[in-house]
């Protein structure tokens, strides 16, 4: 989510949560409780009613956005677009659009339902008015391929807005990054030699990003990078999204391949139980200071995210990289999202007996969980 208008929309929220007393002594109805953000995919949007339904919530918009100065009405609104809702008892919801890429159409193939976006080749079969050239936003959830972490298109809409036009944005996941370019999702070139890193972020491999620029041929030309993360998601915040990784245990998990969440004694399960946390779970986290409150299964989703493999090594580490190491013979990488424990360091791991937990991106087996064993 982004950062700055997270931010912004803090005092938003604040400013709708007053209101005087009912001294009238009368029982009063249950009142839906509903978290103070929701990020998921819209179920449905009724106009004539002013409502959308996200994550089994329904909400009345006050107003709908894209970034701090596009703004649209509920007419604008699909089912399966990604967004953002910041809710307020008096003036009713703000809804933040967040797709995963804005963009110019540059191929369709329609006998084999896929597009061309921003340099990625996504499977969607497309509405027949979306033709070549024109511009839409694409929401997506993560999803394993055989060349890596891509994307599960949910929904692609054409928009003939002035505040779409010629705007560019792409999220996914870094890989084989270097000084001035790096690879996103499933295939995405991005130049980022001239690109302000917000935050002042140090990129690294394993990070989600979202990426601003324009397209040059086949390369992505960033002028802004941002690295997208849960970790203000400090108050009541429900996300929707994919199971990316579950360590051995359970007592952690890793959602939409850009947040971890703890799960211990007081997390509630619905439609299913821990046994079911698994890397390509569809799922729904109430989530508060990174704890999950509450897991709820999506069980209807298909398993349509790929095949997400995990994996779990011991032995002594030897051939030390600055991204990788060897444990008889076969090799391990890390990333932004391995944790070491027990005081590890990638730089002292030599020679050191481990446990590796991790998932399988592109082929290659990236850890992340690495503890000290006894051998």
């Amino acid at each position: 989510m982004k950062k700055l208008v997270l931010a912004a929309l803090v005092g938003f929220v604040l400013t709708g949560c007053g209101g005087g007393g009912d001294d009238s002594g009368s029982p009063q109805p249950p009142i839906e409780t509903k978290p103070q953000v929701v990020q998921g995919t819209i179920n449905a949007v009724n106009v004539d009613a002013n409502t959308i339904e996200v994550n089994g919530y329904s909400y009345n918009v006050a107003s709908v956005a894209y970034g701090a100065d596009t703004h649209y009405s509920i007419k604008d609104l699909q089912k399966n677009m990604m967004v953002a809702v910041f809710t307020s008892s008096k003036v009713g919801a703000l809804v933040q659009l967040e797709p995963t890429m804005v963009g110019k159409v540059t191929h369709i193939d329609r006998a084999n339902s896929t597009f061309v976006i921003n340099g990625a080749t996504l499977t969607f079969s497309l509405e027949q008015n979306i033709d070549v050239n024109d511009w839409v936003m694409v929401s997506t959830l993560p999803q394993a391929t055989e060349t890596g972490l891509g994307y599960k298109v949910l929904s692609v809409v054409k928009f003939e807005h002035e505040g779409i036009a010629n705007h560019y944005e792409i999220e996914g996941q870094i890989s084989n990054l270097t000084d001035i370019q790096f690879n996103l999702g499933a295939g995405t070139n991005v130049d980022y030699s001239n690109a302000r890193i917000e935050d002042n972020a140090t990129l690294q491999n394993g990070q989600w990003v979202e990426v601003k620029g324009q397209m040059n041929g086949d390369t992505f030309d960033a002028y802004e990078v941002e690295v997208e993360t849960y970790d203000d998601s400090n108050n009541d915040h429900e996300i929707e999204g994919i199971v990316t990784w579950v360590n051995s245990d359970k007592s952690q998990f890793e959602l939409n391949a850009r947040g971890r969440f703890v799960v211990n004694s007081q997390t509630r399960f619905e439609d299913g139980s821990k046994v079911n946390l698994v890397a390509g779970e569809l799922v729904e986290v109430t989530a508060v200071n990174g704890v999950a409150k509450e897991i709820e299964f999506e069980r209807d989703f298909g398993g349509e995210t790929g095949n997400w493999r995990e994996f779990e090594r011991e032995g002594y580490a030897s051939s030390v990289g600055y991204d990788h190491f060897m444990i008889a013979g076969e090799t391990f990488y890390v990333d932004a999202y391995t944790e070491f424990e027990d005081n590890l360091k990638l730089e002292t791991l030599n020679g050191v007996y481990i446990d590796v937990e991790g998932v399988i991106i592109d082929g290659k087996k990236v850890a992340r969980e690495i503890e000290r064993e006894d051998d």
